[in-house]
């Protein structure tokens, strides 16, 4: 997972599991993406923004400085030159996990942030962390899908966490029927207020 470029190269099924709920509640009437503001982060090979983006959605995929190349191919190809009827919009954008955010990235703060598969690493967490309470405003909703890989890892990344955010988990009754994995865990964070709750 440390080796440059592996992570920005494959396909993974909780990127794919998020995809297909982003569209499935859309179609169902559930989530309303037309016009609102998504980051997403480790987009990796960019489905979940293409997707998001084709929904309506105006997204800044991100990733590390050295996957970004693919990534802006996949969002040429997918949306901005894949000639269809495409209501959104997609740009690419570097995005370090712990570094100060891109004023673009925060001004205004998204409606959602988007990201699968980014919770692997404990020496991560921390970062991916900070990076979530510098993007996430009280209206911002993030959602994160990961296959368990190691229940170490997400228990730390739940613990400091729960330090910030109010965290729940969707549970594969409201996926789409069609994707659905029971090694995939999908969880929504929203910022708690200023007295906790």
């Amino acid at each position: 997972m440390g080796t440059p470029g592996v992570t920005g190269a494959v396909m993974w099924d909780s990127g794919v599991i998020l995809a297909k709920l982003l569209e499935h509640a859309v179609d169902s009437g559930y989530l309303l993406l037309q016009s609102k503001k998504i980051v997403e982060l480790g987009s990796g090979c960019g489905l979940v923004g293409c997707v998001a983006a084709l929904l309506g959605a105006q997204v800044i995929l991100t990733d590390l400085p050295d996957r970004l190349r693919l990534l802006r191919k996949n969002v040429e190809a997918n949306v901005i030159a894949g000639g269809r009827d495409v209501r959104g919009s997609a740009s690419v954008g570097e995005l370090i996990w712990g570094d100060d955010l891109d004023t673009d990235l925060i001004d205004p703060q998204p409606d959602y942030v988007l990201a699968s598969d980014v919770i692997y690493s404990e020496g991560a967490v921390a970062d991916l962390l900070e990076t979530l309470e510098q993007l996430c405003g009280m209206q911002t909703t993030v959602i994160l899908t990961g296959e368990l890989r190691n229940d170490v890892v997400l228990e730390y990344f739940l613990e400091l966490a729960m330090k910030e955010f109010v965290v729940g988990r969707v549970y594969q009754e409201h996926w789409d029927p069609d994707y659905r994995s029971s090694r995939v865990v999908m969880l929504v964070l929203g910022k708690k207020t200023e007295t906790g709750i």
